[in-house]
């Protein structure tokens, strides 16, 4: 089974998709970008998400005291981090955050040097869970896995990461499959665009996790008539 992250939620109807098709985290952004939310966003979503589904809250260079703060009123349970942060800036949000809540730590593959920093040193005390981007993270963008299949030499070194970049239904288990990843961090790939305004569709998360082959496939039904 892979598992899905779905980031960039910021409606009520995502969230009853989610709810509805069961995937293992929901993300919420914190930073600049287009699918950004604020506090009192993000609790208005949270209070009706499945609480088997895990709430990952991204962030891109903030400083600790906002995540700190974000952290005492939104009920997360994942902090992914996709900015500059180095280990003293991870070691010192791990030291001042509960011990439920993972640190995730996202990775660009032009970034060779701290991609060999982080995947092989032994950070497994302060990062529970790598994503893995292209050159331009978070763009939606697919990218070449030559430099993983190099790095991760036939999946010889088990390191615990999403693959993100350009993921969508159809091309998620291949990607996933050929770096040997646990999962995939998709966006803009389960998304619609309607009036120039992007919402995550439906069909589009559940042939992700019917292509994935997710143990509850045939569990996913077509309760309501999504248009999406």
């Amino acid at each position: 089974m892979k598992e899905i992250k779905d980031c960039g939620i910021t409606k009520q109807e995502e969230i009853e998709y989610l709810n509805e098709l069961k995937v293992q985290y929901a993300g919420f952004v914190f930073t600049q970008s287009k699918r950004a939310v604020n506090i009192g966003q993000a609790n208005e979503l949270i209070k009706c998400l499945d609480k088997d589904i895990q709430k990952v809250g991204v962030f891109k260079d903030n400083s600790l005291t906002e995540i700190l703060e974000i952290l005492m009123y939104v009920p997360l349970n994942v902090v992914q981090l996709h900015g500059n942060e180095d280990k003293k800036f991870i070691s010192d949000l791990k030291e001042r955050i509960s011990d439920n809540v993972q640190i995730w730590k996202a990775l660009s593959v032009k970034d060779e040097d701290k991609l060999d920093e982080f995947l092989f040193k032994d950070y497994s005390s302060l990062i529970d869970m790598y994503v893995i981007d292209g050159d331009n993270p978070g763009s939606g963008e697919a990218f070449s896995l030559e430099i993983l299949k190099q790095k991760l030499k036939n999946c010889e070194n088990k390191i615990p990461y999403l693959l993100a970049g350009g993921i969508t239904p159809k091309n998620a288990l291949k990607r996933a499959e050929e770096v040997c990843a646990l999962g995939v961090d998709v966006s803009s790939g389960v998304e619609i665009i309607e009036d120039n305004m992007r919402s995550k569709s439906f069909n589009k998360i559940r042939e992700l996790i019917n292509n994935l082959k997710f143990e509850n496939t045939k569990q996913i039904s077509r309760n309501r008539q999504y248009k999406n």
